[in-house]
């Protein structure tokens, strides 16, 4: 009984364990070439990843424990004794020992891959997606032990995934008990105090609760009991999830107010979080590109802001004509500034001859080729429409002798 392995082969953890390393590279494979990693997010993977090693490590506990627990051992024949909570405590140990260590060996590429990387590591999100592992094995490891029969593994499994998809469903709402979240930070945002430090008891408090239900399982020879007993271990992780649900935190709060670093060209203010502004070149050439095409400066643009910037309130409504710009890690870099310039907002609807024209400006804007409306028309030629007819287009109101190309119509 003291042998790690006995009575099951090294395959019993070692499948696994290599499934849970392959599930997480594979999530995470395409965020190792990012040039400008994010801590936040990578500190948010200790727990994001869960999605499918989770999966893994609480149902093959669960199947682990459905073995070792099976009623034709000789240690739970009548009047044998009881394999008891020594055996218990050993059994986790190697169980999250190898799943949970594993898990960290395949977040480690990532966690490697983002040092240099913008902002800090968040320790306590990083702990809340480890004790998550650490309770998803316990508390599957614990439901084979009260119930040992192999249909207790697709139940621990279905278990998990409804979780997942209640967290992605509710995401405000159940954010708390979920391991996995809906959305993840971004630059500008942290996982909130409050919110970690429940999540970090009540992952615990489910271990702790897991293992006395397992060992209280192994101990007992009544079956009568075990729902008197998973009734008691399990009351206070359930009055706990019921005050999240109740009253839950903040999922996510603001940094304090970040510095800017700006810079203007052709009339246009552009801003970028301090944490970003190795970037800032970056965003004013991918944004002066549209705004070369249109000629001359859009009337209803006049700063472009990064969106790391907004998350605390700082009145962007009455901001006069800023638009956002989202710096993604992977080197990207998304804006609307096209978008508005060209005047489709304006013209929701479509049907207005300016509603007809927007979507081809837009087009333009974004390749530099006019085509649809302004097919046959030169570069020069589009951007002496756009500059005379700039204000007509913004607020929908142009007519059908404006259009370009109108005479010819």
């Amino acid at each position: 009984m003291r042998r790690t392995w006995w009575p099951l082969g090294p395959a019993s953890v070692v499948v696994p364990a290599g499934a849970i390393v392959v599930a997480v590279l594979a999530m995470t494979w395409r965020m190792l070439s990012w040039p400008y990693p994010l801590w936040v997010q990578t500190s948010a993977q200790f727990h994001q990843q869960f999605t499918w090693a989770g999966m893994i490590a609480a149902s093959w506990a669960c199947w682990y424990a459905t073995v070792m627990h099976a009623k034709n051992r000789i240690w739970f024949r009548p009047n044998a004794p009881r394999l008891g909570a020594p055996a218990v405590v050993l059994h986790l140990t190697t169980l999250v020992g190898w799943f949970v260590g594993t898990y960290l060996v395949a977040l480690l590429p990532l966690t490697l891959a983002t040092l240099g990387g913008i902002g800090a590591p968040d320790p306590l999100a990083m702990l809340s997606g480890v004790l998550a592992m650490v309770a998803a094995t316990a508390l599957g490891y614990a439901l084979g032990a009260v119930v040992p029969s192999v249909v207790m593994v697709p139940l621990v499994a279905i278990g998990c995934y409804a979780l997942l998809v209640g967290g992605s469903a509710a995401a405000e709402e159940l954010a708390a008990v979920a391991p996995v979240f809906d959305l993840e930070p971004e630059l500008g945002q942290r996982e909130s105090l409050p919110l970690l430090v429940f999540r970090i008891a009540l992952f615990v408090i489910v271990t702790v609760a897991a293992v006395v239900l397992a060992g209280r399982a192994a101990t007992r020879n009544q079956s009568w009991r075990a729902a008197v007993d998973a009734a008691a271990c399990l009351a206070l992780p359930a009055a706990l999830v019921t005050v999240a649900l109740i009253r839950p935190p903040a999922v996510f709060v603001a940094d304090g107010q970040p510095a800017a670093s700006c810079t203007e060209k052709r009339g246009i203010r552009y801003c970028v979080h301090v944490e970003n502004r190795a970037r800032l070149g970056e965003l004013v050439r991918s944004i002066d590109t549209v705004i070369a095409r249109f000629g001359t400066k859009p009337e209803n643009i006049d700063q472009v802001w990064d969106q790391s910037l907004t998350f605390r309130p700082i009145d962007v409504e009455r901001a006069r004509g800023v638009e956002l710009a989202w710096l993604e890690p992977d080197g990207t870099i998304e804006s609307a500034v096209a978008v508005m310039a060209a005047g489709v907002y304006s013209c929701k609807g479509g049907t207005k001859p300016a509603g007809l024209i927007t979507l081809d400006i837009d087009n333009y804007l974004t390749t530099g080729v006019p085509a649809g409306t302004l097919e046959g028309m030169s570069v020069s030629e589009v951007q002496r429409w756009l500059a005379r007819f700039q204000d007509q287009l913004h607020s929908c109101t142009l007519t059908p002798n404006q259009l370009p190309r109108a005479e010819t119509r």
